[in-house]
């Protein structure tokens, strides 16, 4: 069996075969969250220098944030964007981004509703 074609990879987050894997998204296990992107309702994305949220966890009770210990700590955090991923849960997904123009055209491959959000 042939592995699928990795459409985007970096030390967060996967995108292969219509796929997103959130990577270290479970505590205290570590185990990544793999989500069907079609089910993908909206993407929001903010720059790290713009926001604080949780290196792992829930602080607001309205997203999960996979882990990212430098999340809030970086010298350079206009380089890096939190993703928040709504499925239609309660809680939505988050996540680090680095390398953003390479991850849109990766996950919009894939989206059912081109609805991603700047913030």
């Amino acid at each position: 069996m042939t592995k699928a074609p990795i459409d985007f990879e970096e030390e967060w987050c996967k995108i292969s075969n219509g796929t997103l894997e959130i990577k270290w998204y479970y505590f205290p296990t570590t185990q990544s969250l793999k989500i069907d992107i079609e089910k993908i309702q909206q993407v929001k994305i903010q720059s790290q220098a713009k926001s604080y949220v949780k290196n792992w966890g829930s602080g607001d009770l309205c997203a999960w944030w996979a882990c990212d210990m430098k999340r809030n700590f970086r010298s350079h955090p206009e380089e890096f964007f939190n993703v928040k991923i709504d499925i239609g849960e309660t809680f939505k997904k988050g996540f680090t981004v680095h390398e953003l123009d390479n991850f849109l055209p990766a996950i919009r491959k894939w989206l059912k509703v081109q609805n991603i959000v700047f913030e």
